[in-house]
């Protein structure tokens, strides 16, 4: 636990010892909040209420996780300090799991801060906390997906450039073969319910119950399984040497 320790500060330095986290941080809720103010309109609706402030996270979220990803190992490679990381007396899945904490730690403090707009809003009109609370507790298990799918395509190269459009495609793909129009896309043309089976690995598909207030149990088992699995890869190519 200490060496996992150790890791995790280290990356969470690299972090704040750079403009990567504030500019991120800024950029994320100032995106939601003109998705929410502006393109939904929320001045000009009659009975104003803050349930569509969380219905583009998953989109959101998919793209903007890619740049926080993006350094967790193509960094280390590209600067050489992976050679010197894997002579450390720490084993590969705490190196592992210490990155992945350090990039969901930063979308746990975006998402707390996101909820600032809410707060505002509750002065104003009245609030479902219960959907808010939900809502953020599927953000949280969205981010936690994208963070460890984002971290283990970062084993796949020593650039970051690439590492970022190859995790920011795949976590938008992840994400939008959930929603409803590609499912009846796909069902329509393949036919035998193709398209809910391959919906049902969405974020999104899982996301939906969230933001309605429900929290799930399958939808939590889908969250902690798939951050589960991809970072058993990480961890498979950090072990196997892949780089």
């Amino acid at each position: 636990m200490k060496n996992l320790l150790n890791v995790y500060r280290r990356e969470m330095a690299a972090y704040f010892n750079s403009p990567i986290a504030y500019i991120f941080v800024i950029l994320f809720l100032l995106f939601a909040s003109i998705n929410f103010f502006n393109m939904q309109g929320f001045f000009s609706q009659q009975a104003p209420n803050v349930r569509g402030y969380f219905a583009l996270f998953p989109m959101l979220i998919a793209v903007f996780s890619a740049p926080i990803s993006m350094r967790l190992w193509a960094e280390e490679k590209r600067t050489g300090t992976i050679e010197l990381l894997m002579t450390w007396p720490v084993r590969a899945w705490e190196l592992v799991v210490a990155k992945y904490l350090s990039g969901l730690t930063i979308w746990t403090i975006t998402l707390v801060l996101a909820m600032i707009v809410p707060i505002t809003v509750s002065t104003v009109t009245d609030v479902d906390w219960g959907v808010m609370f939900s809502s953020f507790l599927g953000s949280v298990l969205v981010a936690s997906v994208y963070m460890a799918l984002g971290a283990w395509i970062s084993t796949f190269t020593r650039n970051q450039v690439v590492a970022l459009l190859l995790s920011a495609v795949i976590s938008a793909l992840l994400c939008y073969v959930g929603y409803p129009g590609f499912v009846k896309g796909f069902n329509d043309t393949i036919g035998m319910g193709f398209g809910n089976f391959v919906g049902w690995f969405s974020t999104q598909h899982h996301f939906q119950e969230f933001a309605k207030g429900l929290i799930h149990p399958v939808g939590v088992i889908y969250g902690i399984g798939m951050t589960a699995v991809f970072l058993v890869l990480n961890n498979l190519f950090v072990e196997g040497r892949k780089f």
